[in-house]
């Protein structure tokens, strides 16, 4: 039995996922929108080049974690990928908002090279420490105690890039929408990323305990049979495809539905900032009902969210703040109770076949992720394309409507899917202490 964490080095191992936000909501909030309204893509293009690029990296991910779960160094297993792979990152991101000066086909041609490139650094980067969190503690207790402190920390990056992208790139060109100036926030991001991911790698340890199974080659068994594993896959898919369509929609809905893109930042910020309340919140609530029951009370409020949306359209103001705020509550919740529930899928495929395989975990569960954000985004450029959008123009009252529908329809169904996966997920609260007491049971036997 590993020693207990504590706080201290709870929070130092947390602290990579403000690091890895600041890449990833980077990503997330503004890659699409700085295709379309900087490069000049249209709106099918961008979409097509966010979602290949997502393929790629979910594929890139169980690659890289087979190959973590079979390094073998003087750090560990996973450590040494932070390591190495953290300044390849850092300029891999700043190449990422670099755009050349060429047009057409070339243009596309090469942000999906630069698209790629970034992906693939972040995959050998971001697997490994995630396979961390069910190397450092089997605790169930601790691995929610390590994903809600993740949270609060990506919680602030999420901040720092919705309050910080636009205006670093108007203080440095005089335009919210400006290449370059997008370029230099991310030249900002990786300089503040690269020395937390360092820190991670100096303070983190591994547990140095070997696994049989995990000297041969890529031993599937405990993946294939593990039910855990594959409901909450199931579920999580589902839920980043429709949150993924809304996230990308809130953007477009303030510059051109509300006609305050100005107001955009600070809404974001707003919603990112509500989870160092909500985090705290869902973490107590686990405590008393489970993650599992917490996923499914999150989709319910994440749902309920769209249908106020839908019902009451806000405008700017207090009252589409508000409704971010709502919204980003359940899915908070769901991404609370995801990062914690997945470490324990490691055991429960321990418990059902006898070996682990963390890294596969993780990189699977990584691969299934970035296909839906992927399909999430590309379904988000077909379907704008489809109800007539035109960057940079005002839109046509048919168009309006089409971007309120495809803000509700398509997540609130994904919603709904995500729900029905997860009542089939047998990590029930008290599952996980039970499963860890009879591998020590037969660890104690043998």
């Amino acid at each position: 039995m590993s020693a207990p964490l504590g706080w201290r080095r709870t929070i130092a191992f947390a602290s990579g996922d403000f690091a890895f936000n600041l890449y990833w909501q980077s990503v997330s909030l503004y890659l699409l929108f700085y295709y379309t309204e900087a490069v000049g893509l249209s709106a099918s293009a961008a979409g097509l080049i966010y979602m290949v690029a997502s393929i790629w990296d979910g594929f890139a991910d169980p690659v890289i974690g087979a190959a973590a779960d079979r390094t073998r160094t003087r750090w560990g297993r996973y450590r040494p990928w932070l390591l190495f792979g953290t300044l390849p990152l850092a300029g891999g991101f700043a190449l990422l908002y670099f755009r050349p000066p060429l047009a057409g086909t070339a243009l596309v041609v090469a942000v999906m090279a630069a698209h790629l490139v970034f992906r693939s650094l972040y995959a050998a980067v971001n697997v490994p420490y995630a396979a961390l969190t069910a190397r450092i503690t089997r605790s169930a207790a601790e691995r929610g105690n390590i994903a809600g402190a993740r949270m609060v920390f990506g919680t602030c990056a999420y901040v720092a890039v919705a309050l910080l992208t636009q205006p670093v790139a108007a203080l440095a060109t005089g335009s919210r929408d400006a290449p370059f100036g997008f370029f230099v926030a991310a030249l900002l991001f990786a300089l503040l990323a690269t020395p937390i991911l360092l820190l991670v790698f100096r303070t983190t340890r591994e547990e140095t305990t070997e696994d049989a199974r995990a000297r041969r080659a890529l031993d599937w068994a405990p993946v294939l049979r593990n039910r855990a594993f594959w409901t909450l896959v199931l579920a999580g898919l589902c839920f980043v495809v429709c949150y993924t369509v809304f996230a990308k929609s809130v953007l477009y809905y303030f510059k051109y539905v509300l006609l305050d893109e100005k107001g955009a930042p600070a809404a974001l910020a707003m919603a990112g900032a509500s989870g160092l309340v909500v985090v705290p919140l869902w973490m107590l609530v686990a405590r008393r009902i489970g993650k599992r029951a917490v996923w499914l009370a999150s989709c319910g409020l994440f749902a309920s969210g769209l249908i106020l949306f839908a019902l009451a359209r806000p405008g700017a103001g207090w009252g589409m703040n508000a409704l971010l705020v709502y919204v980003q509550a359940g899915y908070l919740g769901i991404v609370f109770a995801y990062w914690g529930m997945l470490p324990d899928t490691v055991e429960y495929g321990e418990w059902r076949s006898g070996g682990r395989a963390e890294g596969l975990v993780f990189g699977l569960a990584l691969l299934f992720q970035k296909v839906s954000l992927g399909l999430g985004a590309g379904l988000f450029g077909l379907a704008l394309d489809h109800v007539g959008f035109v960057a940079n123009r005002a839109q046509s009252p048919a168009t309006i409507a089409g971007l309120v529908t495809i803000m509700v329809a398509l997540p609130l169904a994904g919603a709904l899917l995500s729900m029905l996966a997860m009542a089939f997920n047998p990590l029930r609260r008290g599952t996980h202490e039970a499963i860890v007491a009879e591998i020590a049971a037969r660890g104690e036997t043998r």
